[in-house]
């Protein structure tokens, strides 16, 4: 990564959460930037009981405060983490989590993939909404990676936020060592049209040249833009599929990736991106850590 000064993590204390602080207090000491960790008691809790003991309400907000300090010396020491400050808050996660990152300036926000209630498929509700409610890059970390990344994907489209996130994606590659994969995902025009015999699109010779050209554009578009694209020698990818988000999916879980790295709007019709298009569909159901990058304002 590059132009990382101030880090802001989301913990509640999860065992998911425990491994995303894991990988800031990481991703910090590399990056020689500030961490900070913030815990949020989400707001359901206090309504549940406010209306019931409403007179007792102060008394129970100092309990809980009191209760989550004191759970974060054990945490932080377990996570490599105990020099990071923390700061504690009563109100909604994802707009606590967002404000304070705003604050700080942070340009990296780091998330476990999923917290503590029921994990499921895929990351959670309080995770997909700090992507989208953070700007800049949200980084969502699965449970099992707290150390390098050893195998990154970069998702790309052509438009200047990929370029963003095939350069973020070159920084992790280089600071950790790990091997790079680049995967464009495109819609076969041949699928819309109705196929004729002996027509050259049907010819799988075709379909052929026209993934090597797709390749070869991809190459031009990375190499452009960093010197490192050569030192990385990244392994192209072009993917037909009928679902964007799906074939990254799919590519990743191919090449046994750890961290996809994705920009959250680009040129492929994607301005609804994280209100349900392609990088929602990455964010929410891929198996592996995902970094989300949003556009430049």
């Amino acid at each position: 990564m590059k132009n990382i000064t101030s880090i802001v993590v989301g913990v509640d204390y999860s065992p998911c959460s425990q491994t995303a602080l894991r990988q800031a207090v990481r991703l910090g000491k590399t990056l020689r930037a500030q961490v900070r960790a913030i815990h949020v008691i989400d707001t359901l809790v206090m309504v549940q009981t406010a209306d019931e003991m409403t007179a007792l309400q102060q008394q129970i907000v100092a309990s809980l405060l009191e209760e989550s300090r004191a759970m974060w010396g054990d945490f932080a020491m377990r996570a490599g983490a105990d020099s990071v400050p923390l700061h504690i808050e009563i109100g909604s996660p994802t707009a606590g989590i967002a404000r304070f990152a705003r604050e700080h300036k942070a340009e990296l926000v780091v998330m476990g993939t999923h917290g503590a209630g029921p994990s499921g498929r895929g990351t959670g509700t309080v995770a997909s909404s700090v992507v989208r409610r953070c700007p800049g890059k949200v980084l969502l970390v699965q449970d099992a990676q707290a150390a390098a990344f050893r195998k990154v994907v970069a998702a790309i489209d052509f438009s200047p936020t990929s370029k963003e996130a095939y350069e973020q994606a070159i920084n992790i590659a280089a600071m950790d060592g790990a091997s790079l994969h680049v995967v464009y995902v495109y819609s076969p025009p041949w699928d819309h049209m109705k196929q004729k015999a002996g027509a050259p699109e049907a010819s799988p010779d075709f379909r052929e040249a026209y993934a090597g050209a797709l390749q070869q554009r991809m190459s031009s578009f990375c190499e452009a833009g960093r010197p490192e694209g050569v030192w990385a020698k990244p392994e192209f990818h072009a993917v037909p599929h009928k679902n964007h988000g799906q074939g990254i999916i799919e590519t990743a879980k191919r090449v046994g990736a750890d961290l996809v790295v994705l920009g959250t709007h680009g040129a492929t019709g994607l301005r609804e991106v994280l209100l349900g298009s392609t990088a929602e569909r990455v964010v929410r159901d891929a198996h592996c850590s995902i970094l989300a990058i949003h556009p430049a304002k």
